[in-house]
């Protein structure tokens, strides 16, 4: 069985302080006890469901909701937005029954939610024991809830705590591993930016040499150059500047060679037969070898008429 006491108003008797005491087996629809004490007297009262059926119906109201407006009215669990009110009256002007109406205020508008029948207790004094023992058996459950929730924070700080000093130290652990990552890095980068250096004054170096060394090279080309044509002319001069036995006592500058060709290609330029001309260039050369030749063997019979005089004597 459930039981929930709470303390009520009403709007009868403002003055006076009232406490409300229900009990029911499986839920309000289906029936419950209601006793309602002021501290000396005592009144009791019973709901059943068929009563709890027609209030139902009565309000025009499912059943389920009729008896969760019920919960929040006589409990108490749950009131936050909604307010609810109590009216006590006697039945009848006198009479010991005593009618408690339980409303449902909605923008200064009251809905009857129901009403209960009350017979005074014969034993008040026993509703009021059972009233305080429900209190201090509350009380002690408060407190016991309160002693663990209490516990259980204890060990979320402690946790938390825990929890804070790690995350502390996690922190200092990875600003000094930033730290250090950072200094290698510096390292790492300034000896890479010094190879680097060295490889640009290195490169730079190679360049200026290949530089100097491909100025050197095209001198030298210039040089040579220069030198074939010096020495081409005194040899085109030898052979062709002196003149010989074909030559004539025209102009002693110019080679028959080319003064023969320059007739040619004044008299006809495009004659095919211009490649098989004669050059007497080479004939002056051999003429040459012979001629020297000929002194050789002069001098070679000379020495043996020397050699066969000195033999005789």
């Amino acid at each position: 069985m459930k039981v929930t006491v709470r303390q009520i108003s009403t709007a009868s008797k403002r003055e006076c302080t009232f406490y409300l005491k229900l009990e029911w087996t499986k839920d309000l629809g289906a029936g419950f006890v209601v006793v309602l004490c002021d501290g000396i007297s005592a009144w009791s009262g019973e709901v059943s469901e068929e009563d709890v059926t027609r209030e139902a119906q009565e309000m025009e109201m499912p059943r389920e909701r009729y008896v969760q407006e019920l919960e929040l009215a006589l409990t108490e669990e749950g009131q936050t937005a909604q307010k609810y009110s109590f009216h006590l009256t006697p039945e009848k002007a006198g009479g010991p029954k005593l009618q408690l109406f339980y409303d449902k205020v909605e923008s200064d508008i009251s809905f009857k939610l129901g009403v209960v029948e009350l017979l005074p207790v014969p034993e008040p004094t026993k509703v009021i024991r059972e009233l305080i023992s429900y209190g201090l058996e509350r009380s002690t459950h408060v407190q016991v809830e309160n002693h663990h929730l209490h516990e259980e924070n204890q060990r979320l700080k402690s946790e938390q705590e825990h929890i804070t000093s790690e995350l502390e130290r996690y922190v200092r652990q990875k600003e000094t591993l930033e730290k250090d990552l950072y200094s290698r890095f510096v390292l790492v980068l300034n000896e890479k930016k010094a190879k680097i250096r060295t490889f640009q004054e290195t490169i730079k170096q190679l360049q200026d040499t290949i530089e100097a060394e491909k100025q050197r090279l095209n001198s030298e080309a210039v040089g040579c150059v220069e030198y074939r044509f010096a020495g081409d002319e005194p040899e085109e001069e030898n052979y062709y500047g002196s003149t010989t036995d074909e030559e004539g006592p025209g102009d002693p500058k110019l080679p028959p060679a080319k003064l023969h060709n320059k007739e040619l290609l004044a008299k006809n330029p495009l004659d095919d037969r211009l490649n098989d001309m004669t050059d007497v260039a080479p004939s002056r050369k051999r003429r040459c070898r012979h001629l020297q030749q000929l002194k050789s063997q002069t001098k070679k019979a000379a020495l043996e008429q020397h050699k066969s005089s000195r033999t005789g004597v």
